[in-house]
Parts: structure tokens; C-alpha cells; sequence
């Protein structure tokens, strides 16, 4: 393994000259390696036998860290040769750097310097906006914090061999005066770095260099962390430079986001991959202690207890589990489980002792892995062994708070190859944070209740969000993948995309795990930063691993069969399978029924030569294919994968569009026969589906004279099915009755019971069919008429059909319609089934029906008009079709929002708002006393741009908006980006507001929202103007609001209120009064009378009450 090793990592020799002088910034006694020691914190779960002794030190002067420690370091000194090859500035200011440390400071005392850097900035904001990314600074600290408490007591001259030159410049940085919180965040960040490769360059230097062995292996390993070290020294060097320029920011960008500087860290990475690889390449580590060096080397050290008390909610018992089932139900571990139990023993292997795999999961950088395979290859059984070995690892360093989520993508489920339910299912599974079962992150918290109050799902965006929170909260995190190639196009490219992104720019680092056919458009979108490739062209052992093990179990009813024979099969099967373990599969699915040599024999030389083939031949073989090949239908077009219930009575179902017949009863093992090896029951969910996703691909590729009409035939049962359903069903009156009557056992040999599960899974998932149905298909004259028969034959506007009024009710009574929700009160009245089509946006299945003779006036029971309708659902061909209808896209309507062009702002339909806008609406078009620029900064932030671009004007004044005005709808809700972009366009700062808070700044205060008060300052807010509203002034908007002391302490300190004005002003009309804020109140005003701003006297004449007035101290 060495050898190999060595021969993959091999080079000419970088000749580094060791006999150069070391004269430098290190001392002799700080070089001596007998001197040299570190110390490590150790997992609780390591065995007595690693640890060692702390230095010998007196135990009141060391924190209480287990340690391990480093033998002496007999190799030549690495740091020095590195200082040697320093430019003459960057050598210079490390060896100006060393001479100001004193020698007898310890890591507790730089530890202290930290804490006292952080404090300097503890009222300052939380979050720092670098680009697109928004980063918590204060996690730099705890990470530096972390490092040095595993770096251990160390004075300052014992420092790792040589490394007291960089040590002592860390220190000089930890200590440089700033003048803003960028510059610090921008030192505890490049310190983090430092000390984090500082510690892995130790390490491997005590692994594989201290035992005095010399060959090319361990020549690379010197190479490797000589340039490393060096990296480390000039980045130190350079962000001191970029500090003393005023550049903090910018090199903070480069740390974070790339940008000037970014060079350096580019460069450190691949020093630190390359290291990596060249330790690899030293070979096996025998001694336990250097066994748990390394391992304990890959472990990311957190400081998990303050960062959980910072980022993490505690809920109740019970809301945790609750939240997240809401996120995501689709059972990830039955997936899981059902790979496990269908891999061979023994069998992949191979991947995990892989060399890419090893440097892939053991490097400390973000990367990316690609398991390639051709079709049938047993990608997701290699997928399920990582997935096993991943779990077992992470469960045995469960001390560790770690992400961990996979997902397997299917065919055979449509939720299974969509991006939203994808990534809803990692939030949840990220969310649950280990250690902690009722902690989750306080963000996705949040993203969860404003959801759940919403009745529906995280959207993409939100999913994103709590990705890079998430990813941010851990310190590594692991994604696995499978099958990503059986994901629609757009699909393929929005996971590629996100993916990236979290390896690019998370915060930890983040390993990707991704299964999937060698595609073009899956290598393009994954690109090539980052990536690490493996084929599947290993799987030969496991073909035959694979075979053999069941030969063994056949080998009773084998037992005419010559070991000859035996050993024939496995070698042809292997041979011939090119690995394809689904092609082994299916051959030895064949032999096994066979007793006898020649007939085995027979079988061996004709094998199909290829899936196709050994697919082709059993569907020809079948007698059944009517069965069979409706059974394909509904398995290939169903919104979810069916039960037996389901599909039992789904393949009995012919219609002849005017009625609906049934055919005679089949049994669950019946339909298995006849479907065997083409669809199957899961045995784990017990759900019909494709065995695997080449079979799918084959009925599409192999029998399209059948296969192209299915999704209109299956779309035709469906609403076959709710016809008859509510021509014989009487819809109870109330919700209490209809619950009751569905909730009790259903008739299963009935398929018009609504309560039979066909026609539960009919109710919920038909309009996806529909809008599916006239997506895919170019004609569908079948599916036309009987949606007609559905609606009303006599036409959208006469009167509708009585099934299709029970049905709304129904639907207004009992919300059954799959992430398609609507509000029952727009198809009102039920009588016209106008109303329906708008909101259903069915129309493209009516082509030249559902607008003949339409009404465009015409209003719904709640006051919208069919335009208002289809805008506040997003659907955009349909509004223009209604504006070529000659549709009034300015009418005002006598509803709360007042117009088309506003309710599609306030569902946040921006594609339709941006096509109204197109059309000629007026952006500053006022409904109901409000603008649409305000509705959108509260609604629609992505439409803001747009909006302004087109005219709106960011300084009028909404007369009956709770925010007066877009910017106060900015300022109120804190939306600091919408802010700058509305004062980029000319919005007045100091717009007087009669009603409320007196003015932006003054609704900011009131609000707490800090970054934007400072926003509005720093661009002309007056601070002390005299405002009209409720509190008469910025300063009193702030003691009676949300923000408490810190933005009072910001309004007089920083921003230059005058308390003084607050003698003059009348107690607020209305003022906010609410317990949930005594505590804040009290802190306020104990600040305002402590410092001697006010007196207590000042604050009741305001109309302070008096009970949240601090209890002095005599």
C-alpha cells in the first residue's frame, strides 16, 4: 500500500538546502527539539493508553485540558527553512514580530487577549455583510479559542520546534490596534487558519518524521509543510500589512468570499491538500498514539457549548421532532435500510479503502465527490455502504456536534427528484442537532413557524438559507447524494448549484458525496473546482462477490449441478456483466430456477448481451402485458409512489370518457408475478415501484407506441373518478360530519367510496396530473372533453356541473389539494366554473371553451376579478391571455388590496408583477391607501429593483400602511439591503410620518432595528428633530420600543441624540405597553439615569410607567 502510495505522490526532488544558515527570528533554545512539546484535547472516548503527561508545569497555572503529547521532533527545523525562504519585507516583519514576546506567556494568556478583543466589539452588530454572505464574526473567536485550548498550556519558547517565530507574530496581529469590527473579525479569522495548520503541520511532523526515517515519501512530507509553513508566515505578514492600510475589510473578503488577497488563501488550501497527500503517502501509522493523532487531527474542534448557547433554541419536549417531521416526511432511513439488507456481505468495500475516497474524507478542506458509473452498476449499494461507514463513524465520536444527511433521488417518486423536497429533507436532517434533541438552530426555527403559520412548505430559497445557517453552525458537515442523474434537468442543475455553493462558501468545511452517471450536463454543472472523481469500474470483485454468495444458498437445490458448472456460472456472469450489477442480477435470477447442467449450460450461451436485451426479454416472455403494461402507466406517471390499495384498483379502471368500468379483482402476489422484475413492492415502504431506474428508461425508449399517451390516460381515470365519486356522494353540511364519515373504514372493493384510498390520492394529486398532462403532451382531445364533463358541458359561463360544486365544497371544507393551496372563497360562486379555471389555470386543457363568450368584467364572491385571480397565483400565460381579452389591468377592485398588480406583489408572484408592469401598469398606482413599492419591500423584496427601476417613487407616503412608507417598511423590519437600495434611489430620510413613529429613523428605533437606525444616520437621518406621531422623537421611539438598551446606548453615544429634548416633549398617544418588555424597559431607563442623561422624573413625564422604572440601590 506504502509502495503505492509513494509511486502515486512521487516527484522530482525540490531540493531544499539544509546546510543554509538558520540564523532567524528562532533561537537556539527554541529550536531545540528536546524542548519541544504541545498538548491536544482528547475525545472523551480515547483509551488511557494515548494520553500522556501535560508538561511539567505546576497544575494552578494549566486549564483543565486532557492532553496528548508530541514526542521531540529529531528532523531538521521545518519553520526555519521556511522563515529562509520569506521575501526580505515578510522575514523582516516576522523577525521584528519575535523580538516583542515575552517567553513566559501561555496560550490561557492569549486566550484572555481574545476574549478582551471580542468585548471591545460586544454592542456592535452580530452579523458583518461580506458580499452575498452575511458571517457571525463572533464565531472566528470561539474557533480561535478552540484552537488554542487544543494547542494547550504552552509557553511561548515551548512552541512548536521552531514555530515560535510565527507564534510570536500571531500574537503581534491578535494585538494590532483596529478600528472597526471588519478589522477584527478579519484577525480571528486569519488567526483561525494559522493555528488550525499550525497544529496539523505538528502532527504529521510527529507521525512521520520524528522517528528519524529518511526516503522519498517522507522528503515529500518535509517539502510539503516547508511551503506550507512559509504560506502560513506570509499570510500572516500580509494581513498585518492590509490592517496597518485600513484594508481589513478587503482582506476579510479575501478570507471569506475571495477577492484581493485571495491568492494567499487559494494557495494555503492547496498547501494544505497537498500535505495531505504527501502524509498519505508516508503509509500506514502502527503506533495506537499516532493512530489517534491523526484521527483526532480530522476531527474540527468547536467550542460547542458557547456556540450552542448562541445559535441554538431550546423548545419543548416534543416541538423539535415536530418541527422537523414538518420540514421533511419522506422516510430517508427506510430508503437506507432497504439498501442494506439487498447488498451482498463483503461487498463495496473497495470504495472506502480507495485512495481518493481516503483523501476526500480525511483532508480538513471542503470538496467534493463524484462516484461515477454506467447504468446498473450498483452506484446506490456503493452509496449505501458510505452512507453506513459514515453513520457508524459519526456515531462513535458522538461528542462531536457534526452534520451528516444523505438522500437517495428516484425515479420512481416524484418527490424524490425535486429540489425542494431534496433539501427540505437535509434541513431537517441537519436540524437535528446531535447532543442536543431539544436544541435546534435558531433560524431554521424561525423558517419553520412562519411556514407552518403559512400552511405550506420551505421553499427553495428558505432551504438555502438554512443550508448556509446550518452548514455555518457545524463545524464539518457531510451531504450524500445518490442518483442524482434520475432528476429532470433543472433539477440536476439547481442541486449542482446549491451543493457548490455550500463547499465554496461555507463557513466549516463541507464534504459532498454525489452517485451518478458520467452525464454532460451533470460534469458541467458540478465543475471541476473542487471535485474529486471515482469510477465504478471496481465493482468486478463485488459482481463476483455477489454471485458466489448465492450460489452458496442454492446449493441444496443445486445439488446436481458439477462444481464445473458452478464455477462457470460465476465466472461469465462476472465476465459478461461489465459491471452492471442489475444485468448479474436479473441473469442470475434466470439460472437459479434451472436444475440442470446442460440446461444451465444452454442458458450461459445466449445470455441478452446488455439491460435492454435482458429487459426486452422478459417483457416478450409475459402473457399478461395488458396488466402489466397498465401497471407501468401508473407506476411511471403517479405524483407518489401507490400502495397495493392504490394500484389494485387503479389497473381495474377502463373509461370510455362518457362512464367508467371496472374490471374483475387481482391479488397483490398475482400482480407481483406478473410484473417480476419490472415493477415491484417495496419491501420496506410497501409501495409499488421501479425496481431500478433503467426499467423506467426502457418502457420509454423501447415502447413509446404506448408509453406517450399514458400520462393522459391516467389523467383521464382521475377525473373519471371524481365524477362518479361526487355524482354519488352527497357532501355532509358540516367539517365535523365530513371527518367523521372519512376517518371511518372504507369500502375497498368500492372504488367510488371517497373514502377508498384511490380516491384520496385522486382528491390530492389530479390538477398535478392536469397541469403535468398539458405540459407534457401536445394533443389531449380525450383528457379535454371529460375535464368539460367535469366543469359543465354547457361552457365556463353557464352554469357548472354538480360534481364540480360538490367537489369545491368539499375542498372549502377539508383541504385535500397537493402543494397546489387555494382559497375555496375564490371559486365562488361554484356555479360558474370560470373561477375555477383561473385559479386552477386550466385553461391551456380548453382551448378555445373556457374563454368563449367570457365576461371579463365579471367579479368572484370575494371582489376579484379573473385577472386579479390569475395574478395572485402566478399563472402568466393566462393574464395575457385575459389582457388580450381586452381585461382592465388598472381596475380597481373592491377588495383590501384594491388591484390585480397587488395581489400578485403580495403572493410574491414577481415573474407576473414584472408582466404587469410590462403591460402598462402605474408602479405608483395607490389601492386602498397603499403603494405597491411598500407592499413589495414588506412582500416581495426580490421586486423592489424592478419596481424602482420602473418608476416607483421610494418617498411617497402611504397613507393607511402601518409603515407610512417603503423605507419604513425597511427601517420597521430591519430588510437593511432593501433599505440601502431604496436611499441608493432617492428616498427621503427624514419623510415626516403624522401617524406613527414621527420617521424612518424614528420607526427603526421603535423597532430595534440597529443596522438599519445606523444605516439612516450615516445618510442624513436627524436624530433630534422634533417628530411628529407618537413619541415626538427618535430618542423616545426608542425607550418605549422593541430594541431595549442597546439601541438607546447607539442613539446617544454614537448617533448624538439628545436626551435633553426629552423634557419637552408630551407623553406618546397610545404608547406600546407590554410585560414581555419590563425587563428591557428597566435596563433602559436604569442606563439613561445611571449615566446622568435623565432623571427618573424626565422618563415619568413621557409617560413611562412607572413600574418598569429600576429598583435603585441605596
Amino acid at each position: 500500500m506504502a509502495g503505492r502510495l509513494f509511486s502515486h505522490f512521487k516527484r522530482k526532488s525540490k531540493k531544499r538546502d539544509v546546510t543554509k544558515s538558520s540564523s532567524g527570528p528562532v533561537s537556539e533554545a527554541e529550536s531545540s527539539p528536546a524542548r519541544s512539546a504541545i498538548s491536544f484535547i482528547i475525545p472523551p472516548t480515547t483509551s488511557p493508553e494515548t494520553k500522556v503527561a501535560i508538561n511539567d508545569k505546576s497544575e494552578e497555572s494549566q486549564p483543565a485540558v486532557m492532553s496528548e503529547s508530541v514526542k521531540p521532533n529529531n528532523v531538521s527545523d521545518l519553520w526555519s527553512q521556511a522563515y529562509q525562504e520569506l521575501d526580505d519585507k515578510a522575514k523582516k516583519w516576522i523577525g521584528d514580530a519575535s523580538k516583542n514576546v515575552s517567553s513566559e506567556e501561555r496560550t490561557q494568556d492569549l486566550i484572555t487577549l481574545v476574549r478582551n478583543r471580542e468585548e471591545e466589539y460586544k454592542d456592535g452588530t452580530l452579523k458583518i455583510r461580506i458580499g452575498d454572505s452575511e458571517i457571525m464574526w463572533r464565531d472566528y473567536a470561539n474557533s480561535v479559542v478552540s484552537w488554542l485550548t487544543a494547542i494547550g498550556d504552552i509557553s511561548i519558547s515551548f512552541a512548536p520546534a521552531g514555530a515560535s517565530a510565527a507564534w510570536s507574530a500571531l500574537k503581534v496581529l491578535l494585538k494590532a490596534n483596529v478600528s472597526q469590527c471588519e478589522d477584527l473579525a478579519a484577525i480571528f479569522g486569519c488567526a483561525e487558519k494559522v493555528l488550525r495548520l499550525m497544529r496539523h503541520g505538528r502532527v504529521y511532523e510527529d507521525v512521520y518524521l520524528s522517528g528519524g526515517s529518511c526516503n522519498g515519501a517522507t522528503e515529500n512530507l518535509k517539502d510539503a509543510l516547508v511551503d506550507l509553513y512559509k504560506g502560513l508566515m506570509e499570510l500572516l505578514a500580509h494581513a498585518f500589512v492590509r490592517l496597518f492600510e485600513g484594508q481589513g475589510k478587503q482582506f476579510l473578503r479575501a478570507l471569506v468570499a475571495g477577492g484581493e488577497g485571495a491568492k494567499l488563501i487559494s494557495a494555503l488550501t492547496e498547501q494544505e491538500r497537498k500535505v495531505s497527500m504527501a502524509a498519505q503517502g508516508c503509509g500506514a501509522v502502527a503506533s495506537q498514539e499516532h493512530q489517534t493523532l491523526l484521527k483526532n487531527l480530522d476531527e474540527p474542534l468547536k467550542n460547542v457549548e458557547n456556540t450552542v448557547k448562541k445559535l441554538l433554541q431550546k423548545v419543548e419536549d416534543g416541538t423539535v421532532e415536530q418541527a422537523l417531521e414538518y420540514i421533511s416526511t419522506i422516510p430517508i432511513g427506510e430508503h437506507q435500510q432497504e439498501k442494506r439488507e439487498a447488498r451482498t456481505p463483503r461487498t463495496c468495500e473497495w470504495l472506502l479503502n480507495h485512495s481518493r475516497f481516503i483523501e476526500w474524507e480525511r483532508s480538513s478542506y471542503s470538496s467534493m465527490l463524484w462516484l461515477q458509473g454506467n447504468v446498473g452498476a450498483g452506484k446506490s449499494f456503493l452509496t449505501s455502504k458510505v452512507i453506513d461507514y459514515l453513520s457508524a463513524t459519526r456515531q462513535q465520536e458522538a461528542e462531536y456536534d457534526e452534520g451528516f444527511a444523505y438522500f437517495y433521488c428516484s425515479r420512481s417518486d416524484p418527490e424524490r427528484r425535486q429540489t425542494k423536497y431534496i433539501l427540505r429533507s437535509y434541513v431537517s436532517q441537519l436540524a437535528r442537532v446531535p447532543n442536543h434533541p431539544t436544541m435546534t438552530e435558531k433560524n431554521i426555527y424561525t423558517i419553520y413557524l412562519k411556514a407552518r403559520k403559512e400552511k405550506r412548505g420551505l421553499s427553495t430559497i428558505e432551504c438555502e438559507t438554512a443550508l448556509i445557517e446550518l452548514i455555518n453552525f457545524y463545524s464539518r458537515t457531510i451531504l450524500v447524494l445518490d442518483a442524482l442523474d434520475e432528476c429532470e434537468m433543472d433539477t440536476r442543475e439547481t442541486l449542482a448549484r446549491v451543493l457548490r455553493n455550500l463547499v465554496d462558501k461555507g463557513g466549516g468545511t463541507v464534504k459532498v458525496f454525489i452517485a451518478s452517471r458520467k452525464e454532460a450536463d451533470i460534469e458541467e454543472y458540478l465543475g471541476l473546482r473542487k471535485l474529486v472523481e471515482i469510477s465504478t469500474a471496481d465493482n468486478k470483485e463485488d459482481i463476483e462477490k455477489y454471485v458466489e454468495e448465492e450460489v452458496a444458498k442454492v446449493s441444496g437445490i443445486w445439488r446436481s449441478v458439477s462444481a464445473e458448472v458452478k464455477e462457470q456460472v460465476k465466472k461469465t456472469i462476472g465476465e459478461k456483466s461489465d459491471g452492471m450489477f442489475r444485468w448479474a442480477y436479473l441473469q442470475w435470477q434466470e439460472l437459479k430456477k434451472m436444475r440442470t447442467n446442460q440446461r444451465i449450460r444452454e442458458r450461459l450461451g445466449k445470455l441478452p448481451k446488455s439491460l435492454t436485451e435482458a429487459y426486452e426479454e422478459i417483457y416478450s416472455r409475459n402473457e399478461e402485458k395488458v396488466i402489466l403494461q397498465r401497471a407501468v402507466k401508473w407506476v411511471l406517471c403517479a405524483r407518489r409512489p401507490l400502495t397495493s390499495e392504490e394500484l389494485l384498483m387503479a389497473i381495474r379502471l377502463e373509461s370510455s370518457l362518457e362512464s367508467l368500468t371496472i374490471s374483475d379483482p387481482i391479488d397483490e402476489s398475482t400482480l407481483e408475478s406478473i410484473c417480476s422484475h419490472l415493477v415491484v413492492v417495496d419491501s420496506q415502504l410497501k409501495v409499488w415501484k421501479f425496481p431500478h431506474a433503467s426499467v423506467a428508461e426502457y418502457f420509454e425508449n423501447q415502447h413509446w407506441s404506448w408509453i406517450n399517451k399514458a400520462a393522459e390516460e391516467v389523467a383521464i381515470l382521475l377525473v373519471s373518478c371524481l365524477i362518479d365519486c361526487y355524482s354519488n356522494w352527497i357532501v355532509p353540511g358540516s367539517k365535523n360530519e365530513i371527518k367523521e364519515f372519512l376517518e371511518t373504514a372504507p369500502d375497498l372493493e368500492n372504488h367510488l367510496d371517497p373514502r377508498h384510498p384511490l380516491q384520496k390520492y385522486t382528491r390530492k394529486y389530479w390538477l398535478q396530473h392536469m397541469k403535468i398532462t398539458s405540459d407534457q403532451c401536445q394533443e389531449v382531445a380525450g383528457l379535454s372533453e371529460i375535464l368539460k364533463r367535469f366543469l359543465g358541458a354547457e361552457g365556463p359561463q353557464q352554469s357548472s356541473s354538480q360534481h364540480y360544486q360538490a367537489w369545491c365544497r368539499h375542498m372549502g371544507i377539508r383541504d385535500e389539494v397537493e402543494d397546489r393551496p387555494f382559497r375555496y372563497y375564490d371559486t365562488k360562486p361554484t356555479t360558474k366554473s370560470i373561477f375555477g379555471i383561473c385559479v386552477f389555470d386550466l385553461h391551456k386543457l380548453l382551448t378555445g371553451w373556457w374563454d368563449k363568450d367570457i365576461d371579463v368584467s365579471q367579479v368572484s364572491e370575494s371582489g376579484l376579478d379573473l385577472l386579479a385571480i390569475a395574478a395572485g397565483y402566478g399563472h402568466d400565460e393566462l393574464c395575457s391571455e385575459l389582457i388580450g381579452h381586452g381585461i382592465d389591468i388598472h381596475k380597481e377592485l373592491d377588495t383590501f388590496f384594491g388591484s390585480a398588480f397587488m395581489e400578485a406583489i403580495v403572493s410574491s408572484r414577481i415573474g407576473t408583477a414584472t408582466l404587469l408592469l410590462e403591460k402598462g401598469v402605474n408602479p405608483n398606482q395607490m389601492r386602498n391607501g397603499r403603494f405597491p413599492l411598500c407592499l413589495a419591500v414588506e412582500r416581495a423584496p426580490d421586486f423592489v429593483e424592478p419596481l424602482l427601476k420602473a418608476g416607483a417613487d421610494p418617498s411617497i407616503a402611504c397613507p393607511k400602511c402601518a409603515f407610512f412608507c417603503s423605507l419604513g417598511a425597511a427601517a420597521y423590519l430591519n430588510k437593511i439591503n432593501m433599505a440601502e437600495l431604496l436611499i441608493k434611489f432617492g428616498a427621503n430620510v427624514n419623510l415626516a410620518d403624522e401617524e406613527n413613529w414621527g420617521s424612518p429613523l424614528g420607526t427603526a428605533a421603535f423597532a430595534g432595528s440597529l443596522e438599519c437606525a445606523k444605516l439612516l444616520v450615516e445618510n442624513g437621518a436627524d436624530v433630534n428633530a422634533h417628530l411628529p406621531g407618537r413619541y415626538g422623537s427618535v430618542l423616545a421611539a426608542g425607550i418605549f420600543g422593541l430594541g431595549g438598551v442597546g439601541m438607546v446606548k447607539y442613539l446617544i453615544e454614537e448617533a448624538g441624540a439628545d436626551p435633553a429634548v426629552l423634557s419637552i416633549l408630551s407623553p406618546p398617544r397610545s404608547p406600546y405597553f407590554s410585560d414581555d418588555l419590563s425587563i428591557k424597559r428597566q435596563e433602559t431607563a436604569k442606563y439613561l439615569i445611571e449615566e446622568g442623561y435623565i432623571h427618573e422624573s424626565v422618563l415619568l413625564g413621557i409617560g413611562f410607567p412607572k413600574e418598569h422604572l429600576p429598583r435603585m440601590e441605596k
